[in-house]
């Protein structure tokens, strides 16, 4: 099974989306499972399918809905020949402007026995949440005056009602809650350092969008990444570059180059380490 980081090339201004998809069919052989920087909303329109999110299986049925966070691998496959999902993708940024908005996405992060990923059609779709999800639709594919304003209003009371669920069921894993309570004072770095890593990107200025002291957010990024700054920023140029090494002719000297690294012997060497192969013998298998 590949793995891939997705660009999503969304509105700097308003990094929402929506997008329409059927699965992959078994027989298909480009398999891969994907993330982004974004969270992601799935909600079922018609038929059957099963999600693949990290290392678990679920099925889709209609008007299932489905939450995943930025640092999920995921991937749809098709039952039926009729299975399309509505994918509202959205920047955490977009949400995230107080010191307690965490609570509108704290669902995407923290998960409960019976609230994790698959939010079965039978206990969420009520008709409350699933008018919103047919009003963020149509709000956006006929882009009136103020559409903006009212996505945003729709998104917000959509999360809120997911947030009231995800309340009322018990059972949150402490390992779970401890690692993201610590990883989401660490969102504003990743999310800088996903958008930025083909640059040189300074400690200070990783400590600054963390709003922590340099020697804190290197410590507090170890201890709750369990890597360094240097080592994630490399894993993000690795996977930037097995996407265009596996998706374009350019030369592996470009690639190194486009993914942040300095020079080509430095990027064959790093690449062999992650991946216990060359980014040539990389290419050649994928």
């Amino acid at each position: 099974m590949r793995y891939l980081t997705e660009k999503l090339l969304l509105d700097k201004d308003f990094p929402f989306e929506i997008y329409y998809g059927g699965g992959k069919n078994d027989n298909e052989d480009t398999f891969y499972l994907h993330n982004h920087h974004c969270l992601e909303i799935n909600f079922c329109l018609e038929g059957e399918g099963k999600y693949i999110i990290s290392d678990t299986e679920y099925p889709i049925l209609k008007n299932d809905i489905f939450i995943i966070n930025n640092l999920e691998y995921h991937m749809a496959k098709k039952v039926s020949d009729n299975l399309q999902l509505m994918v509202i993708v959205f920047d955490p940024e977009l949400i995230l402007s107080g010191s307690n908005d965490y609570q509108y996405i704290r669902a995407f992060y923290e998960w409960k026995i019976g609230f994790k990923h698959r939010l079965p059609s039978d206990i969420f779709a009520t008709k409350e949440i699933t008018e919103i999800l047919s009003k963020i639709q149509d709000e956006w594919k006929l882009q009136k005056v103020g559409c903006k304003l009212v996505v945003k209003s729709l998104l917000l009371m959509l999360l809120a009602l997911l947030y009231r669920k995800f309340e009322n069921i018990e059972g949150i894993s402490k390992k779970i809650r401890d690692f993201y309570k610590g990883y989401i004072k660490l969102v504003p770095a990743i999310n800088y350092m996903e958008k930025n890593f083909k640059k040189d990107i300074p400690l200070s200025v990783l400590a600054q969008e963390a709003s922590m002291s340099e020697n804190y957010f290197s410590s507090f990024f170890s201890q709750n990444m369990n890597c360094t700054v240097i080592e994630y920023l490399v894993r993000l140029r690795i996977k930037n570059a097995c996407s265009l090494l596996s998706s374009t002719d350019n030369s592996i000297l470009s690639i190194a180059l486009e993914s942040g690294f300095e020079n080509l012997s430095y990027f064959n060497r790093v690449f062999k380490k992650q991946l216990g192969i060359t980014p040539r013998e990389y290419r050649k298998r994928n």
